[in-house]
């Protein structure tokens, strides 16, 4: 991970897309989506895709989560398929928003949420 400009705040798609994700019912679910205003980007994915570290400031309440990959979705729009994962700390907090591409080419950027299929993991 790169660490240009950081810490930054999330940016709107990035914190979209997180709200996306959160909004499928899953243990810890509603402590992540609180932890939303504590959280900011410290670093970015070097290979050039839309991948960021995540870090929460610990006065939110941690999240009992199951699993460290609580939710992921697909992203498509009929041409272009990947996947999202959202990443959770052995703590409970907030901790990576990975984006990958199932073809050759990173995902550079997110797509409108619209496209974003998310699902609780099992």
């Amino acid at each position: 991970m790169t660490s240009g400009d950081m810490p930054r705040p999330l940016s709107d798609i990035e914190r979209g897309v997180i709200a996306r994700l959160l909004a499928v019912p899953f243990p810890g679910h509603g402590e992540l989506r609180a932890q939303l205003p504590f959280a900011t980007v410290d670093g970015q994915c070097s290979c050039g895709c839309a991948t960021v570290n995540i870090v929460v400031d610990h006065a939110a309440a941690p999240a009992p989560v199951l699993s460290g990959a609580p939710v992921s979705a697909d992203i498509s729009d009929g041409e272009f398929y990947a996947g999202v994962v959202l990443l959770v700390d052995g703590e409970g907090y907030l901790s990576c928003l990975e984006v990958y591409s199932i073809g050759d080419e990173p995902v550079r950027r997110f797509p409108p949420v619209e496209q974003i299929n998310a699902r609780p993991q099992r």
